[in-house]
């Protein structure tokens, strides 16, 4: 696009290599170096294998954050705070890069602007502090390092990198430099449409149109600071709208009567009483049923810890007994013969009658080897049998205590249930009879209830005289703005004269329908700032819903060329995470010339393309041929799904038609 006769004062910087190191997300190459050496750089790839990844990672380095997906623009002051928070950047990361790499993977990425060429470089894990920085001179080659190694503060690097920005971009704060990564230069994954957020896009008009970004700066604090006395005036209203209805609360009760819907005090307090008794009845039952749990709990542990020493200790006195007794009756599998008559080895059957004289006879009932009597079998058994006994016992006493605790469990089921309708009840009472309940609590003292009164109007009236100066500040800044608002339409007046012909060239480029778009300048008591209404085909289109999904994401991305276009004064880089989801076979071809229509006036795209639909790529590459296109194959980098490598032969035949479109 011709600058010439242009107001841009923003220099925004090319992108001419990015480095991955310890990446591991791409398997194959997790030291990724790419140089950008053609005006359209294209990572080519399937799905999931980390094409949004690439520009996010690029994002980073450039601004210390990834972008929100769920992007809410307020001022920019307030996204960069909340999106620059380090949870963020670890967050989205953490499942990108495995635990042995977190405290070596690292991003730096080369700007060249026509006066310095800067290296930055973030570890990923590091919140958003430069880890190395080197500025190189591009006329004498000449270079400066500074690194977090050799004893750099990394805030202070990480602030010398920012101010370093903003000298050579012309821009006032960091902020704006965020925004216009985020908002501008950038179509990702999240499909953020700049063109129907009015109140990023007036931002944006703002840094394309102004002739100041201070100006901008300036004129973002202002609309940040009028919406916020106007919510904080609407807010306060509210308080008082709310001592409104207690004072006539009140008022209703010192004007009772004893028409239709008259209710007298006495009944009243007996019902709240009633009411406050009920409540107080519950919430004992429930704390007495929570302790009644706790101690059949406890008793429940008791038992089984009991039960549990019990069976230990039978077991090793029936194991001692087999070591030295002679007598075998007890042991599990005769004993089990004997009262089963039959054998628990075979099955035969009627056997305990023989077992039973073997064993009387001092024979082994399975080998009739001769057992040796033993002096202590008189004592053993009786043990045994006294710890059978208590085992019993015990177990009977869980019984119970597991049948207790489920009774008790479900009694403080229906407990706590009884308890929140007395809550419930209470509460619907209290609200419904709140002013004859204070009017009671005065103990019907008329003073008292007057005073009350009295206290409240003036609560009110000072929540009024607030609301009164918030909406007297917000005035102020209104007034202020509309100067910035006045001077901006006048600026945007002048530039559409370039601004809208490239365009409505770009998008009618993909849309092959006319395109226009005009300024609307929103002037209400609580509203500010701009929105483009857009016109296709005469028609007016309000919303983004009025498009199909294809047309508001081209036309998104066409905003965001013309704008970078006219408010920098070097060629525009953008990064697009390309949604060729929404395309059809006919559009994917048209939106190919409208990506190559941007880059032949000299600026360059960052592109993400899937292979599943290659169109766009094919028409781009038939239009830049290999001296302006350049193709990274992403089966370089990372492996293929299983799924994927079962199609393998597709994602080659795509490389091939593509190769064949450069040639």
């Amino acid at each position: 696009m011709d600058k010439e006769g242009s107001t841009a004062q923003v220099t925004l910087p090319s992108i001419t290599q990015v480095c991955l190191e310890n990446f591991d997300l791409y398997t194959h190459n997790p030291n990724t170096k790419v140089h950008i050496e053609k005006n359209v750089f294209c990572l080519m790839g399937a799905n999931g294998l980390g094409k949004s990844t690439f520009l996010n990672a690029i994002n980073f380095a450039l601004t210390g954050s990834v972008p929100d997906p769920l992007r809410k623009f307020i001022s920019a002051q307030d996204y960069f705070k909340e999106v620059s928070r380090p949870d963020r950047s670890r967050e989205y990361f953490s499942g990108r890069i495995s635990e042995p790499y977190r405290d070596v993977a690292s991003v730096s990425v080369e700007l060249r602007w026509p006066n310095a060429i800067i290296n930055v470089k973030r570890m990923f894990f590091e919140g958003k502090s430069v880890s190395k920085l080197t500025i190189t001179d591009p006329v004498t080659g000449q270079h400066q390092v500074r690194s977090i190694e050799n004893d750099e503060d990394s805030s202070e690097l990480n602030d010398f990198y920012e101010a370093q920005v903003l000298h050579n971009c012309g821009l006032d704060d960091f902020a704006q430099f965020v925004f216009i990564m985020h908002f501008i230069s950038t179509f990702d994954e999240g499909r953020h449409l700049l063109m129907w957020d009015d109140q990023a896009l007036t931002n944006a008009l703002y840094l394309a149109f102004g002739t100041d970004p201070a100006e901008a700066k300036k004129a973002d604090k202002l609309k940040h600071e009028m919406d916020r006395e106007s919510s904080r005036g609407r807010n306060v209203r509210f308080s008082a709208k709310h001592v409104s209805d207690r004072i006539k609360q009140l008022t209703d009760a010192l004007t009772a009567n004893d028409g239709e819907d008259f209710v007298p005090v006495e009944e009243i307090t007996a019902r709240h009483e009633a009411l406050l008794e009920r409540h107080k009845y519950t919430e004992k039952l429930v704390a007495l049923k929570n302790n009644e749990l706790r101690d059949i709990d406890l008793n429940w542990a008791d038992l089984s810890s009991a039960l549990t020493e019990l069976q230990v200790e039978y077991r090793a006195i029936f194991s001692a007994r087999l070591q030295k007794s002679s007598t075998i009756d007890h042991h599990p599998i005769i004993r089990t013969s004997i009262l089963e008559n039959q054998c628990a080895i075979c099955g035969a059957s009627d056997i305990s009658e023989s077992l039973t004289t073997k064993i009387e006879n001092h024979e082994c009932p399975l080998c009739d080897s001769p057992i040796e009597i033993s002096s202590t079998e008189d004592e053993t058994i009786p043990k045994l049998r006294d710890i059978d006994n208590e085992i019993i016992r015990v177990r009977e006493e869980l019984g119970v205590t597991l049948r207790t605790r489920k009774r008790l469990t479900e009694e403080l089921s229906q407990a706590v249930s009884y308890e929140i309708e007395a809550h419930e009840a209470l509460q619907n009472f209290e609200n419904q009879e709140s002013g004859k309940l204070t009017a009671i609590q005065a103990a019907n003292s008329l003073p008292l209830l007057k005073e009350k009164i009295e206290a409240l109007e003036r609560e009110r009236a000072e929540f009024l005289a607030q609301s009164q100066e918030h909406y007297r500040k917000r005035d102020t800044f209104r007034n202020e703005l509309r100067k910035y608002e006045k001077k901006l339409k006048s600026q945007y007046d002048a530039g559409s004269q370039k601004f809208i012909p490239r365009l409505r060239e770009l998008a009618e480029e993909f849309i092959g329908l006319p395109v226009d778009v005009e300024l609307q300048h929103r002037q209400g008591a609580n509203d500010s700032g701009f929105g483009l209404r857009l016109k296709m085909d005469d028609k007016l289109r309000l919303t983004s819903d009025k498009l199909s999904e294809s047309q508001r994401f081209f036309i998104d991305i066409a905003l965001r060329m013309a704008l970078t276009e006219f408010m920098s004064n070097t060629p525009a880089t953008l990064l697009i995470d390309t949604p060729e989801g929404s395309l059809d076979i006919a559009y994917e071809a048209r939106a190919g010339a409208m990506f190559s229509k941007f880059v032949k006036a000299g600026n360059s795209i960052l592109m993400t393309a899937n292979l599943r639909s290659s169109q766009l790529v094919i028409r781009l590459a038939n239009l830049q041929h290999l001296a302006g296109m350049q193709v990274i194959r992403m089966t370089d980098w990372t492996e293929l799904s299983e799924v994927q490598q079962s199609e393998e032969q597709l994602f080659l035949n795509a490389y091939r038609d593509i190769d064949a479109a450069l040639m």
